[in-house]
């Protein structure tokens, strides 16, 4: 099944690679920025956001060997292990992350409005308002969503000789 903007939910959109620290960042996020990354950092509160979770020293046992790094995980291991954590929640700058792909799609005229509002689950008037009276998403790279393509149910009218 292809991705087409009604099959994927808005905080299911990827966080972009190019991500960085911006508005909606709490101070905590932003220091684990300075020390792994702002991408790694989202993809940390992404799954582990609200949640107080031990930082070992030792980076084998590491719980993001899944989805850091080995520079990452022996970065937090160096400056955070052996502690516990309060890991933020950070909806806002994962909303903010998120939807800027979508918004630099609608700038580039590579999505509809209505598209983009569906995908997001916001109303065309919101979505308007962050495309035209903000700056949110400008210097991010247009999300590409895969084209759909033929139902493979449906029969050819030609060959393809």
């Amino acid at each position: 099944m292809t991705a087409t903007p009604a099959s994927i939910a808005a905080d299911a959109l990827p966080i972009p690679a190019d991500v960085s620290v911006g508005p909606g960042w709490t101070e905590q996020m932003q220091e684990m920025a300075d020390h792994i990354g702002a991408f790694d950092t989202l993809q940390l509160v992404a799954r582990f956001g609200g949640q107080r979770i031990w930082m070992p020293k030792d980076v084998k046992i590491s719980p993001f060997a899944d989805f850091l790094g080995d520079d990452a995980i022996a970065t937090l291991a160096h400056v955070y292990g052996g502690n516990w954590y309060w890991v933020p929640v950070g909806r806002t700058a994962l909303a903010r992350a998120r939807r800027a792909p979508v918004l630099a799609a609608v700038r580039a005229r590579e999505m509809t409005g209505a598209a983009a509002a569906k995908l997001l689950g916001t109303s065309r008037t919101y979505l308007a308002h962050l495309v035209n009276a903000t700056d949110e998403g400008s210097d991010a790279a247009p999300l590409r969503l895969p084209r759909a393509g033929a139902d493979p149910r449906q029969l050819r009218l030609f060959s393809d000789s």
